[in-house]
């Protein structure tokens, strides 16, 4: 038998393992590595009383239940996690003097959380990350775009340098796949459908002035509704966040969402693939600090059954972000084929990078989860982590033992 650490740095879990085995998946945080990768490396010396201790507390953790996707840690934090204070940060925020949970009311003067901050962040996964379950690539889904995705390698020096992570099928895979575009994490789904509600009934005639032939009046109740965090569609129905949405979305974050599928979904008459174009905001309020237009985000269906929203996003590469040339883009939705230049910088070969330099940084989200923590024991009378503990132990326990038999 054979011992060594988790390669997380924020697990450092002792694993043990045979040494015949190439793979092994941390108890504690859910992730897999390569044995011949992990950290202090080493046969184990039975003859140590420690050791003994060791493998015996190993042999206990493989009776635990596996960690799901959204179940897996990384750097501490499972979509799980994210998902249950993601709701107090519709309303608070930390402040960066103390390191606490405020109101946004306090802090900003307004009662949510205004999602236009994203407008300017974009996600790029490490490339250690990218085989992750539940944090990394989405084998299928990746499968399923691999030859949309080839088109774009004479443009990036025959690199693959983008990739469709996963996001949890919940009935907010959109808001999902938009939370982790922006930074990685599941963290703002409910910021970004209460957001996307207040965003629709705030500038709803502009919307139907947009819209108009394609939208009536009456469909616009249904349309805000389902952007509620707390909606429920009706018994039977498979309506759930679409394009409208998405449209709305890009409205709101001020830059533009390009939605890509198969190859064949993207030369399709339906729209299947589209670009949204923040065509409600002047072109001033679309650009960062800096001046320059906000990079778009890329969203892509993940099978042909297209009702799983995924992000595609940047692997990091210090030598080049990705170039999407204008030739692979699908048509506009919503807005005249003509508005793309507004919205859209492109350099001189007819190619806009995917990316930037906006990236939130990790100790700052660990500090804001950590803020946000603290709030929903305060406000509970439990930690997110127990709760998260116990629906592995239980629920998911419950349910193999329940396959099973």
């Amino acid at each position: 038998m054979w011992k060594g650490v988790c390669l997380d740095e924020f697990c450092q879990q002792t694993l043990v393992f045979p040494e015949c085995l190439a793979y092994v998946t941390c108890h504690f945080c859910g992730q897999t590595h390569p044995t011949t990768s992990l950290l202090m490396r080493a046969p184990i010396d039975l003859s140590l009383e420690e050791n003994q201790h060791l493998l015996k507390c190993s042999v206990d953790k493989f009776n635990h239940p596996p960690k799901g996707p959204d179940l897996v840690k990384v750097m501490g934090l499972s979509h799980y996690h994210e998902k249950l204070i993601s709701p107090l940060l519709s309303t608070y925020g930390m402040d960066k003097h103390t390191g606490k949970a405020v109101l946004l009311r306090l802090l900003t003067g307004r009662a949510n959380l205004d999602c236009s901050v994203f407008s300017d962040r974009s996600f790029m996964i490490e490339p250690h990350q990218v085989d992750i379950c539940g944090f990394g690539k989405d084998r299928s889904a990746n499968e399923y775009l691999a030859e949309t995705l080839s088109t774009l390698l004479p443009f990036n020096n025959n690199q693959n340098n983008l990739v469709a992570l996963h996001v949890d099928g919940d009935g907010h895979c959109l808001v999902h796949a938009i939370s982790r575009a922006v930074m990685g994490r599941e963290l703002f789904w409910h910021p970004l459908r209460v957001g996307l509600k207040q965003h629709f009934n705030t500038n709803l005639e502009k919307y139907k002035s947009v819209l108009g032939s394609w939208i009536s009046n009456q469909e616009w109740g249904n349309i805000i509704e389902e952007c509620d965090p707390t909606y429920s569609p009706p018994d039977g129905s498979m309506v759930g966040l679409r394009n409208i949405h998405v449209f709305g979305l890009a409205n709101l974050l001020r830059r533009p969402i390009i939605l890509i599928d198969c190859l064949q979904g993207m030369k399709a008459s339906a729209d299947y693939a589209a670009i949204f174009l923040p065509g409600l905001n002047p072109p001033m309020a679309c650009r960062d600090k800096s001046g320059r237009l906000n990079t778009p985000l890329l969203l892509a269906w993940s099978s042909s059954a297209r009702n799983h929203y995924v992000p595609v996003v940047p692997i990091k590469n210090d030598n080049q972000l990705p170039r999407i040339h204008r030739s692979f883009l699908p048509e506009v939705w919503g807005f005249p084929q003509s508005l793309t230049d507004t919205y859209i910088h492109f350099d001189e070969q007819n190619c806009f990078t995917l990316g930037g330099e906006g990236r939130l940084p990790q100790p700052y989200i660990l500090k804001l989860t950590s803020a946000m923590d603290e709030l929903f024991c305060l406000k509970n009378g439990v930690s997110p982590q127990l709760i998260a503990d116990l629906y592995q132990f239980e629920f998911r326990g419950k349910l193999a033992q329940g396959c099973e038999d």
